[in-house]
């Protein structure tokens, strides 16, 4: 999985950080609208004619909407619905996915594979080019969460606030 993400970014990815996802999209030919999607944050759509299109939430903040839309290139990406299909993809307000839901936890780790390239991140984080975890969320244009999760699987170290550094008995919030 982690290798048809790789070439998405590949094919598809303009190096922009944070990474452009619209046109992402628009390169799978993916259409993305804003719509009402009630809870879920974005709406995935297959019709019979093979079209995709992605409804996200117009109500949703906009790191929600990203997630949302990387969901539905990583579930359009591993073939998850076939033509005349359709997904709700709800993501808690704390950003857990079902991870009892195979799909959805394949979904998920595709997804932050999409809005923070292995590259970059680590080349920023052993770099010291961001400071502090909300230095990268910011950067990627993601919630702090979501970067803790992919800094976790990929066995890179959390930045540390110079307080952090200087105390180590200092928590993280």
């Amino acid at each position: 999985m982690a290798l048809l993400a790789e070439g998405i970014l590949k094919t598809h990815w303009d190096q922009s950080v944070p990474v452009n996802l619209a046109r992402m999209a628009k390169a799978m030919q993916l259409v993305v609208a804003l719509g009402d999607t009630g809870e879920a944050c974005a709406v995935l759509d297959i019709s019979p004619q093979r079209k995709a299109c992605v409804t996200i939430g117009r109500q949703h903040p906009i790191t929600l909407q990203r997630y949302g839309v990387a969901h539905a290139i990583a579930h359009l990406a591993l073939h998850h619905l076939r033509p005349g299909m359709q997904r709700a993809i709800c993501i808690s307000g704390s950003y857990h996915a079902d991870h009892s839901q195979r799909q959805d936890s394949e979904a998920n780790d595709f997804a932050l594979q999409l809005l923070m390239p292995e590259s970059v991140l680590r080349f920023t984080v052993e770099g010291g080019h961001a400071r502090t975890l909300q230095e990268l969320a910011h950067l990627f244009e993601v919630p702090e969460i979501l970067v803790k999760q992919r800094l976790a699987d990929l066995d890179l170290p959390i930045p540390k606030t110079l307080a952090q550094r200087l105390d180590p008995s200092v928590a993280w919030d």
